[in-house]
């Protein structure tokens, strides 16, 4: 019967992380495409446009960079997908590791809650950016 019950259990733990890296991938993806919109808006050279959105601007690189800095990856899923750094801008302005180490001291369910909560993170920021491009 325990036999039984421990695998229910690892079953359950192994649905959680890949829920947990499907939401990872989706939050990459939006990652990604953020940075090519936030990079077609700074290359935008309209005066009035940069005295107007310059400050929103470097708001968003901040908590894009801030968002980056808090990446995790999925425990067991770390070479499932081709993580470019998902397009991070690599100009900053500083130095920081981008391993995106793992948290091994969390359990799948709070693996997913991580991966929920970074991906509401992004799309929120996302959503400054597509308020800007319009």
């Amino acid at each position: 019967m325990a036999l039984i019950v421990a695998c229910g259990d690892s079953k359950k733990t192994d649905e959680n992380l890949q829920q947990a890296f499907e939401l990872h991938k989706e939050a990459v993806e939006i990652r990604q495409m953020t940075n090519k919109q936030m990079n077609e808006l700074k290359a935008n050279e309209d005066s009035l446009f940069v005295n107007t959105y310059q400050a929103d601007l470097d708001s968003i690189s901040r908590s894009l960079e801030e968002w980056d800095e808090q990446l995790v990856e999925v425990p067991g899923f770390e070479h499932e997908h081709d993580h470019d750094h998902a397009g991070h801008d690599h100009d900053h302005d500083h130095d920081h590791d981008h391993s995106h180490g793992e948290q091994t001291n969390l359990t799948p369910e709070q693996h997913l809650q991580v991966q929920q909560h970074l991906l509401d993170e992004i799309k929120a920021i996302a959503e400054e950016v597509n308020q800007i491009n319009g």
